[in-house]
Parts: C-alpha cells; structure tokens; sequence
C-alpha cells in the first residue's frame, strides 16, 4: 500500500474542483460579512463626524454639515448592505458551478464580474451622496483634495453649488460605468477562453480515435446520377398509342375504323 493513498481522495477532489469552489465560495462569505461591518462603522464615523462639526476647519456651515454627515452615514449602510449583497450572490453562483476541468478560469469570470459590480455600487453612491452633501453644504469634496489638484484638472476647476454637485454626480458615475464594462468584459473574455479550450479538446478527441466513418456513404448510382441526368422512363400509356397508317392521326383502339379517314384498323 503506497504511503500517500490516503491522499487520494484529496487529491481526486481538488482535481474536480470541489474543493476549490468551496473554498471560493466561504471565502466571500467571510469577506460580505467584513463589509457589512465596514459599512457600520464608516455610518457610525459620519456620524460622529456631523456631530462635531462645529469643530471642524473646513469653514461651512455646522448644520449643513451635520447633514451631509448624517447623510453619508446612510451611504455607508447602503453601501456595507449592497457589497454583503453582491458578495453572498457570487458566493451561490461559485456553488453553483458543474464540474469542470476549467474550475480556476470560471471563478476566476465570476471574481472579474464581482469586482466590476463592487467597483459600480461604490462609485455610484459616492457619487449620488457627493452630489447632495454639495447641494447641502456648499462646499465640493473635490476642492479638498490639496496637492492632487494640480494634478487632477477636473479637481481645480471643481465648484460647488448645484452644478458643482452634478458635476461631482456625472464624474464618479462616469468611473462606475467605465469600471463595470471594463471587468465584465475581462469576464467575457474568460469565458470565451474556456470554450475554446473545451472545443479543442473536442475536436482532439475524434482525431486521436481515428477517422469517424461518414454516416451515408455515397453510392455509385447516386454519384453518377449527380453528374449525369438520367431521363425518366415514358409512361407506359405513351408506348401504346397507334397512329392510322393513311392520315396518321391517332387512333382509338376500341374502334375498328379511324374517326377521322374512316380506314379500317388492323
């Protein structure tokens, strides 16, 4: 009995890719509860935050920062709620998944797929809740950015304001939309790997088997008739047909006499 044998089963299984799946599969379920978690806290630092606003340096108003705080609180519950969300779906569907000998490329489509959801959800918040907290406080969070804003022209020709918080909509959502097409296309792009791995290895098959016998062989009757028009027979009333022998027109057989001579049949 080899040394190893009780590994085996182990090694069996990981080659199916079970193990693998279900690996997969708690991992993002550890990882949905952490975000939850994330989003409470991130709600309960705004909130902190708007409480003491009147200690802050940024020179808006107290109450309309307490909103804005308060409202970004909310956004980040909605945020902890969606992330958990997306993350216990990719979990089922990595469950979900048939056999294959591809295991790693298909949980690897789903994973591009969860980032470019979890990428959309983030950005498409941020950029909903920056939009009212500049409506609510004047005061766009693109100016905050200090130094990068030399960099970042979109940074130093940000205002406030209510076109200031549109703009600041239109950009983030713009990164949302741009960062969700570029990582399901990256998905996209596996599975489309995938099948063509798994029609090579179909088409290698056959081929290693032999020939594969066609499955109606041509007969020599059909291939000739294919390049030879054979005429069809003459209907058997056609041969039997008499003309009379002095004006020739066609005769009656039932009739002694000729209908159109009067000449004598026979």
């Amino acid at each position: 009995m080899p040394m190893f044998a009780f590994l085996e089963p182990f090694f069996r299984t990981l080659n199916d890719g079970k193990i693998l799946r279900l690996t997969a599969a708690w991992v993002l379920r550890v990882i949905a509860v952490l975000l939850a978690l994330t989003g409470l806290l991130v709600a309960v630092f705004f909130i902190r935050f708007g409480i003491r606003s009147d200690e802050n340096s940024l020179g808006v108003h107290a109450a309309g920062l307490l909103f804005g705080s308060l409202l970004f609180a909310l956004i980040g519950l909605a945020w902890g709620y969606l992330q958990a969300g997306i993350l216990f779906f990719r979990a089922r569907s990595i469950d979900q998944l048939e056999d294959s000998q591809f295991t790693v490329l298909s949980i690897l489509s789903l994973m591009f797929r969860l980032i470019g959801e979890q990428l959309f959800v983030t950005y498409s918040l941020l950029g909903v809740g920056g939009c009212l907290f500049v409506w609510l406080t004047d005061f766009s969070p693109l100016a905050a950015l200090g130094m990068f804003s030399q960099e970042l022209p979109f940074a130093s020709s940000s205002s406030s304001g209510f076109l200031g918080g549109i703009e600041f909509a239109v950009l983030l959502l713009l990164v949302a939309f741009i960062g969700l097409i570029f990582f399901y296309a990256l998905a996209e792009s596996t599975v489309v790997l995938v099948e063509i791995a798994v029609n090579t290895r179909s088409l290698r098959v056959p081929a290693a088997n032999g020939p594969v016998p066609a499955e109606h062989p041509a007969t020599p009757t059909s291939t000739l008739s294919a390049h030879v028009q054979i005429p069809s027979p003459v209907p058997p009333e056609a041969s039997t047909v008499k003309n009379c022998r002095k004006c020739h027109q066609p005769l009656d057989l039932e009739s002694p006499f000729c209908a159109e001579c009067g000449e004598r049949v026979g």
